[in-house]
């Protein structure tokens, strides 16, 4: 099977799934992508409205199990919203804990490194639960930098941290949209992904 070329709007099918595939976004790890629902004619993220969390495989699994049919590209308004050219995963530190004070003054990074004016990012709860988000909104109305963005999410945070350390380190991690605004959540340097791959791993070689 010949699943290449990966792109935006390249519409796939895959072993795993009876319907087809669209791609929404995607970077060297990741694919995100919407899926057709026959009995609406329609894909499922098609009005972009709502909380829409994105359908995700690891890369290399796309890439091997994938079969190209044809390309639908990403109309302007899908780009607009989903924006894919966002980073999947960033301001990721294993130097610093959602668990610990933070130092006033500590270096953190002010260069813009996510180029848009407002995200919606989620905390999680004490016992792994998901929380609601909160619209975080750029200083300067047109970008983050890690500072203004870790700094935000540790007060977002706070509140829900609990005695159980459920993460390491720290990051953001995108997710999908919410009223049409690009979706993030945190977590650990590694994300929910990455960090249960190696929980498996580690597992594994136990056994």
């Amino acid at each position: 099977m010949t699943p290449r070329p990966i792109a935006l709007g390249t519409v796939f099918e895959i072993e795993s799934c009876p319907n087809p595939l669209r791609v929404i976004a995607l970077d060297h790890a990741e694919v995100m992508y919407d899926v057709w629902w026959p009995h609406r004619q329609a894909w499922s993220m098609a009005t972009l409205r709502g909380n829409i969390t994105y359908f995700r495989l690891h890369r290399a699994y796309f890439e091997a199990h994938a079969r190209l049919i044809r390309v639908e590209p990403l109309s302007e308004m899908e780009e607009r919203v989903h924006r894919p050219d966002l980073p999947f995963a960033l301001a990721r530190r294993e130097d610093l804990s959602w668990y610990d004070p933070w130092r006033p003054g500590m270096a953190l990074g002010t260069t813009p490194v996510l180029e848009i004016g407002s995200i919606h990012l989620a905390p999680f709860g004490p016992r792994d639960s998901a929380k609601s988000s909160s619209l975080l909104k750029a200083d300067n109305g047109k970008s983050f930098s890690e500072q203004e963005l870790l700094l935000k999410a540790k007060a977002l945070q706070d509140p829900y941290i609990g005695d159980v350390r459920l993460t390491e380190g720290v990051g953001l991690y995108r997710s999908g949209i919410r009223a049409r605004i690009p979706s993030y959540y945190l977590w650990g340097a590694k994300s929910r992904a990455e960090a249960s791959t190696t929980v498996l791993a580690h597992a594994a070689r136990l056994a």
